[in-house]
């Protein structure tokens, strides 16, 4: 998925890669994608995080709260600084491209800065590498399901003309890198998981 994202903004202009994803829409695409974005939430990622670690507390006691908190406060806090200082002045489609008539799908508030990274694409990478690594670990379909998952909140980022190509590419790479980071910080006790 980061493979493909990456050789696609290697091989075309970021406006030529939005118009294209922005002419592709349905009325059911439309409804799926305006919910399912809310998977890249920062609320709901807390909550499916607290629900998935008091469901896995018999087993793993308080690994996976501590482990889903510093992924979520790491994550979310990478993004938002990088959105907010590094990045300040990077427009968002509706803005960027406002000469263009682009589709825009009804009753959601289109944002006009501080486009990079995307901050839903961000959490849900970090999100769903959590929940593969505790409710996955053995069931390589439901990594992939989870991968898919996260994939299709980076797309409904770009779908709803929330974000380029470039800002979802760059909040996947931070997403998972920042879930590799704490699992090499949490080595000896994700070990133990096998235990």
């Amino acid at each position: 998925m980061v493979v493909i994202a990456g050789i696609i903004l290697l091989s075309f202009d970021k406006t030529a890669i939005h118009l294209q994803i922005n002419a592709m829409h349905s009325s059911f695409a439309d409804l799926f994608f305006t919910y399912w974005t809310y998977v890249g939430d920062g609320i709901f990622v807390a909550v499916a995080g607290i629900i998935i670690a008091i469901f896995l507390f018999p087993r793993y006691r308080w690994l996976p709260l501590w482990f889903g908190a510093s992924t979520l406060i790491v994550s979310g806090a990478a993004a938002q600084l990088l959105k907010r200082f590094v990045f300040e002045d990077a427009l968002r489609p509706s803005a960027y491209l406002s000469e263009h008539s682009l589709y825009f799908v009804q009753g959601v508030q289109l944002h006009a800065s501080h486009s990079f990274p995307s901050g839903h694409t961000t959490a849900a990478f970090a999100f769903f590498g959590f929940a593969s690594l505790f409710l996955g670990r053995k069931k390589p379909w439901l990594q992939v399901l989870f991968a898919v998952c996260a994939g299709l909140v980076g797309y409904s980022r770009m779908y709803l003309s929330q974000h380029f190509l470039e800002d979802v590419f760059a909040g996947m790479i931070l997403g998972s890198l920042i879930f590799l980071l704490l699992v090499l910080i949490s080595k000896r006790r994700i070990l133990a998981l096998n235990a």
